[in-house]
């Protein structure tokens, strides 16, 4: 039988890396007629409100295919959880997140697109069945009857019903915030940032930078301009935002709105709660990924400073054109 992977190593590569640069909040580079990102010009001061991005309506090629769902619950599909590690030529170390197998649920996966799907695939259910189970699981009340974010990642014992792992892994999300003794008034809060966290980076390594920015971001009260924020309600798999969508009024809009989401917008690891609560101290108010294979990241506190980032990455594209 055929399984879903609906959060492969390539998308997790891929797709995620883009996103990470996509959300760096900066310089704009505008997608021409062809396709092809275009620079934009510099502004004299430091703006809050500008953000590096390469819009496009096209998505790079899938690696995998989806095929149909698994439709026992006796067993797992056989998959494996590998952990990686990769040096690149400049000494970047790469640490991806968990990997999906038996039982094993990545982190990342926005219910609307993948995670009832990751977790028919890791337990061996239905989707129909997950789905189901996801509407009815007993959720806390800070959650809002809003089961988004509310999932824990991670490996579990097999389960007889869809509902009972369902519950297992809302049950492991309070545990989770209960023993890092947040208070139940900062549940939503927290999980909601570490769930942007999760989304702005496939490095585990980077997630603490990532969590100081966003702090830095959030202190200043103004718009977060992250791209991985606009696309959680689009359906389709996208690693681009659009001009439109950049404009719309949506309250996941993120160039139009200050402060985090109005929701979660994934499912996040612990490693991106802990991010958020002991994020690596500096003064950086702009990232960006200059290297899409490695997800190599360089971090500015000022403007100009992002600027010269950003020539790596422009320098990068010409040899690596992203499609």
């Amino acid at each position: 039988m055929r399984w879903v992977r609906s959060h492969n190593l390539m998308r997790v590569l891929l797709g995620l890396a883009v996103l990470a640069l996509v959300a760096i909040v900066g310089l704009v580079l505008d997608g021409g007629s062809d396709g092809e990102p275009s620079v934009g010009a510099l502004p004299t001061t430091e703006p809050a409100t500008t953000s590096t991005t390469i819009p496009s309506t096209t998505a790079p090629p899938e690696t995998t295919t989806t095929t149909e769902p698994p439709t026992t619950s006796t067993s797992a599909p056989p998959e494996t959880t590998t952990t990686i590690t990769m040096v690149s030529e400049s000494g970047y170390v790469w640490v991806p997140k968990p990997s999906p197998g038996p039982y094993t649920v990545a982190p990342g996966g926005a219910l609307t697109k993948h995670l009832a799907g990751d977790i028919a695939t890791a337990f061996g259910f239905d989707v129909a069945d997950v789905e189901a189970a996801i509407a009815d699981v007993d959720l806390p009340p800070e959650a809002g009857d809003n089961p988004e974010g509310w999932l824990a990642p991670g490996t579990y014992p097999p389960a007889d019903t869809a509902l009972e792992a369902m519950q297992a892994m809302v049950d492991r999300r309070v545990a989770q915030l209960e023993e890092r003794n947040i208070p139940r008034d900062d549940w939503y809060r927290v999980l909601t940032a570490a769930s942007v966290i999760e989304t702005e980076t496939y490095n585990q390594n980077e997630k603490p930078k990532v969590a100081r920015v966003l702090h830095n971001r959030l202190a200043g009260g103004g718009p977060l301009q992250m791209d991985s924020i606009i696309l959680y309600p689009v359906p389709e798999d996208r690693i681009f935002t659009t001009a439109e969508e950049r404009a719309a009024d949506d309250p996941y809009n993120s160039y139009k709105h200050n402060g985090l989401p109005p929701t979660p917008i994934c499912s996040p690891d612990e490693a991106s709660i802990d991010a958020f609560l002991d994020p690596t101290p500096g003064d950086w108010f702009f990232y960006v990924t200059v290297d899409l294979d490695t997800g190599e990241t360089r971090y500015a506190v000022t403007y100009a400073e992002h600027g010269e980032n950003v020539k790596l990455l422009r320098a990068w594209l010409e040899t690596h054109p992203v499609p």
